[in-house]
């Protein structure tokens, strides 16, 4: 009976250093995910601190937009600058453009998309291809810094200018030559919008009968 009651105080002292042992091992296991998880935070610190490393890094390089060519540059190498500083005028190359202001006599049958013909006095007798891109929605004066005021009763009518923009298509060698400011002659081929003025006189006067007038 004696070496019974040894026998099982034993086995009860073995199952208490079990336990122990399994404890001890679930403290390591906590422990070490504990560890894992300071780790992983670590290393997504690190990684937001490289990418913020790498952008910084890419905001020290200006990319244009569009190509082209630089002028009226205010800054120089090495200087710093903040933010919202104009530095220089971008030029494009690819898509140049004619600023036309057009008499408001001329706008009657002038639409976006007809072929235009350009002659620039830089190159003499060469023509060069574009196309109506826009036609604004104001006249030139209305957008100006102090556009007039006709409240006091004295007008005095002027033929008014509206800014048409062309699209022009020139060769690799004409686009070299061509800078804003230039002097030009533009002509617009109207012969698709022949016949709207009779159209638009024709839809006014079914408006106005049916409105009464």
């Amino acid at each position: 009976m004696s070496q019974l009651r040894n026998q099982a105080a034993q086995a009860n002292a073995r199952l208490t250093a079990a336990h122990a042992g399994l404890t001890s091992a679930r403290d390591r296991v906590a422990t070490l995910q504990t560890q894992i998880r300071q780790a992983e935070a670590q290393g997504q610190a690190a990684r937001a601190q490289l990418s913020a490393a790498n952008t910084d890094v890419q905001a020290t390089v200006l990319r244009a937009a569009a190509n082209g060519r630089i002028g009226d540059k205010t800054v120089r190498q090495g200087q710093f600058v903040q933010a919202a500083t104009r530095m220089m005028t971008l030029m494009p190359t690819d898509q140049l453009y004619i600023e036309a202001n057009f008499k408001e006599t001329q706008l009657g049958l002038m639409r976006v998309g007809q072929p235009v013909s350009v002659e620039v006095d830089a190159l003499p007798g060469v023509e060069i291809p574009g196309t109506v891109a826009s036609i604004a929605p104001g006249t030139g004066a209305q957008f100006s810094v102090l556009p007039p005021q006709n409240a006091t009763g004295n007008f005095t009518k002027i033929v008014q200018r509206v800014p048409v923009r062309i699209a022009i298509h020139a060769g690799p060698e004409t686009r070299k030559l061509l800078v804003p400011g230039l002097s030009v002659d533009v002509s617009v081929d109207t012969r698709s919008a022949k016949g709207a003025t009779q159209q638009i006189r024709q839809e006014q006067e079914q408006y106005n009968a049916r409105i009464g007038k």
